[in-house]
């Protein structure tokens, strides 16, 4: 039997809606009309219907597809005139209309599937072509605004060559004209350097402008002692620093410091001052971040374990900045390993380097300014270059060491000192590098605070005094807090600004504010936060680190949230799971696992963002100024916290601050920061200004801050 078999009516009457049937619907209809007659006709008990036993004769079996349409027509022949009864002829039409029927129904719902579906591929096609047009206008704008900064450095170096090195007058001289008088008055500067001071004022002096501009905060004295040294007459423009560390973004990522040296080197760039970098040479690096690389044919050698070594030494660029990579020689293999860190022989590894660096400077020619070390990796430059190289001819160098966290000191025994051509016994004391917890060990990280000339933190201060296993660096930081800076690092415009910011769904700025509450309306609508105006408060908290012990502050958070019907949205790592269902509630809402592209959303839809204190997160209350919400942070997390709470702030607030850890000094924070949000909108948009206002950049307040800390260093 053929594998297309329909059952079709044979009435003459019917013969002709019969075909129109099987050429407009085909084997479907046809079919569909057996179903019927098998399912509720005179043939409901029979499994196949056989013409044979038909006690209607005017129907016959006929085959589709597999013969011709003239064949089947021949089927279609009545078996008599007469021998249909008429109650069997009208079911038999009834039920054929209906099956036309529901035919015609299905034709026309597979018709408009396909017709839906040619829109959604069009649909498709458009919305394809836009994002397109989109990545390509984004391409676009970038490519304008560096070209747009470019031009801008070009006229500002232009503006200063035409006026003899000086930019064109600016607030700020007006603001230092005002502030000379009250300094002599106070006794910070005499008569006569107020005199020589406003000379240089009328000269539109860049260096003036610089320091005064990352200084007008301090004292008179502070900015005294970081003006006066400008009135040297031999003094040059700019700086050239050094840095001597052991991660460089891109080249060499593996913590916070690559990212560091780059974005700092870079700000010091723009302003004027001449910057270089000396690193180990890994394996593993990536070279193609690395522009021009050439080795240099020399023979270079340092020493180690008794005797001189051999090194390769290789320049190139990475992101215009000068970097000098040496390539240790040494049987060990010292930097031919897999990662940066955490091998045996780390101390090794990198007091060979110090000392090879030292040596690369000092036969190179070199006379820097500063020398910027980085952590415990290089700090034993510091002891190094005043016990070996200062004699030698470099110094006029001086030495600033930054602290990524205190944390990781680097404990050795004493002897081991001598690898590097140290004398042990002349730095194994308690004033020097032996560490106070375990007074057999020398701990290198005090050694480069003990050495250097002036410490940077890029941590706060509080964690060197939270350390374990006998570590803590509290006395050797009280006898050296004359020299120790709390700086806190710049924020990356490429990835942090939310008037380009692409992981929003609208952007914003301080003149335009309409983006940030289309924010908070998408990220309420996408976790179901639907029961409240966009005028209640919405909390913020980003914990990407969160554990166990952060698990009584949430709740104190979702506490003070609930009682001020304040919606909170929390954002944790993995741990969070677990807790995610005992904290989620009408308001609330937990997002269980961490994305930086949902972080950066929570920043921008927040009106107040929760800034819990820990190691990495000391960016977070800056960023959430940038993006307009109002952070509660803990006080030492940034010196840039302005707390409005306090009546010394009243103008220039930008946060509320908490002093301690606990859940109950928190909660009061937040609390005042939600009164603060409902019950006083004026203030709530001048925090809001405040905080936008500030340049939180590389290229604003961190990199003035260093260039002053460099210029003092000039002076000892």
């Amino acid at each position: 039997m053929s594998d297309h078999v329909a059952i079709s009516v044979c009435h003459c009457s019917l013969e002709p809606e019969v075909e129109r049937v099987s050429e407009r619907g085909g084997r479907l209809a046809i079919m569909a009309f057996c179903y019927r007659l098998d399912s509720s006709g005179p043939f409901a008990n029979a499994t196949t219907l056989n013409l044979s036993t038909c006690r209607f004769p005017c129907f016959s079996v006929r085959a589709f597809g597999s013969r011709s349409h003239e064949d089947g027509a021949n089927s279609l022949k009545p078996h008599g005139k007469n021998n249909v009864p008429n109650g069997a002829s009208s079911d038999v039409m009834k039920l054929f209309n209906e099956v036309q029927q529901n035919m015609l129904f299905l034709n026309k719902q597979r018709v408009d599937a396909l017709d839906d579906l040619r829109k959604a591929e069009m649909e498709k096609e458009t919305l394809l072509a836009k994002i397109k047009l989109l990545e390509t206008k984004i391409e676009t704008v970038s490519l304008d605004r560096d070209t747009l900064k470019k031009q801008l450095q070009m006229l500002k170096l232009r503006s200063a060559k035409d006026s003899g090195g000086h930019l064109l007058p600016s607030p700020i001289f007006s603001e230092l004209l005002l502030r000379l008088d009250s300094m002599v008055l106070t006794g910070a500067i005499n008569r006569g350097q107020a005199s020589q001071l406003k000379s240089l004022i009328l000269k539109q002096d860049v260096g003036v402008a610089n320091t005064f501009s990352s200084l007008r905060q301090k004292s008179d004295r502070d900015v005294a002692s970081g003006l006066l040294p400008l009135l040297n007459p031999n003094r040059r423009f700019g700086l050239h620093i050094t840095h001597i560390c052991a991660e460089l973004n891109p080249a060499a990522i593996s913590g916070a410091v690559g990212s560091f040296v780059v974005n700092l080197s870079s700000a010091l760039q723009k302003k004027g001052n001449l910057v270089d970098v000396v690193l180990p040479k890994y394996a593993t690096m990536d070279m193609d971040a690395v522009q021009d690389l050439r080795v240099t044919e020399a023979n270079f050698q340092s020493f180690f374990g008794g005797q001189w070594h051999a090194n390769k030494i290789w320049t190139g660029l990475v992101r215009s900045i000068p970097v000098t990579f040496i390539e240790s020689l040494h049987p060990d293999g010292f930097f031919l390993r897999d990662k940066l860190y955490d091998y045996k022989d780390d101390f090794e590894r990198f007091s060979y380097f110090c000392r090879a660096a030292l040596e690369y400077i000092l036969k190179s020619g070199k006379q820097p300014d500063v020398l910027h070390l980085h952590d415990w990796q290089t700090a034993l430059v510091a002891p190094m270059f005043w016990e070996l190289y200062a004699s030698q001819g470099l110094g006029g160098s001086r030495i600033l060491l930054t602290c990524s966290s205190f944390r990781s000191q680097c404990l050795q025994e004493p002897e081991k000192l001598g690898y590097c051509g140290l004398d042990p016994m002349r730095l194994h004391r308690h004033d020097r590098l032996q560490d106070a917890g375990q007074p057999n060990m020398v701990n290198i990280l005090k050694g480069g605070i003990v050495y250097s000339n002036k410490i940077t933190t890029m941590a706060p201060l509080s964690n060197a005094f939270d350390l374990e296993n006998g570590q803590a660096l509290q006395a050797t930081i009280m006898a050296h807090k004359n020299k120790l800076l709390e700086i806190m690092n710049g924020v990356d415009l490429a990835l942090w600004d939310p008037a380009t910011d692409v992981n929003l769904p609208s952007v914003y700025s301080i003149d335009n504010l309409s983006g940030k509450l289309a924010c908070k309306r998408h990220i309420k609508k996408q976790l179901g936060l639907l029961n409240s105006s966009d005028s209640e408060p919405l909390v913020g908290c980003l914990m990407p680190q969160a554990s166990e012990s952060n698990f009584d502050l949430i709740k104190a958070l979702l506490r003070c949230s609930s009682v001020k019907r304040a919606e909170f949205v929390l954002m944790g790592g993995s741990k969070m799971e677990r807790f995610a269902n005992e904290l989620e509630g009408e308001n609330a809402r937990i997002i269980r696992s961490y994305d930086d592209s949902t972080a950066h959303l929570i920043i921008a839809a927040s009106d107040i963002l929760v800034c819990l204190s820990s190691e990495g997160t000391t960016e977070l209350p800056l960023i959430a100024m940038m993006y307009g919400s109002v952070p509660v942070a803990k006080h030492d997390m940034s010196v840039s916290l302005k707390d409005a709470s306090d009546s010394v702030h009243e103008v220039d607030a930008n946060a509320f601050i908490y002093s301690s850890g606990t859940a109950q000094d928190l909660s009061a924070a937040l609390l005042r920061a939600i009164d603060c949000n409902r019950n006083d909108p004026e203030k709530w948009k001048q925090l809001i200004r405040n905080g936008m206002s500030r340049d939180f950049s590389w290229d604003g307040e961190c990199v003035q801050e260093y260039i002053s800390a460099y210029a003092s260093l000039k002076q000892l």
